[in-house]
């Protein structure tokens, strides 16, 4: 699916790692930096941030999960129809 424009510029600005809420002016800032594995699977670190600031982007919080509960849980939504 080709991205919009707004899409395109956003995705400019905050990066391949920042996923944009479509409602709102906050973000998911995934970690960069590579992940870790412990006994519980691979480590994710997101942020959850926004753009409303004046003083710029800021983190609300942060979140540290695994890699095979974020796939489990996405497995779990269904596809939208075309109905």
């Amino acid at each position: 699916m080709p991205l919009s424009t707004w899409q395109e510029r956003w995705r400019k600005e905050h990066g391949d790692f920042a996923i944009p809420c479509i409602v709102s002016e906050r973000y998911l800032q995934f970690s960069d930096s590579g992940t870790q594995r412990i006994g519980a699977g691979e480590v994710i670190t997101l942020s959850v941030m926004t753009d409303a600031s004046e003083k710029g982007p800021k983190k609300l919080c942060e979140l540290i999960i695994t890699r095979e509960e974020l796939t489990r849980v996405l497995e779990l939504i269904e596809p939208a129809s075309n109905a």
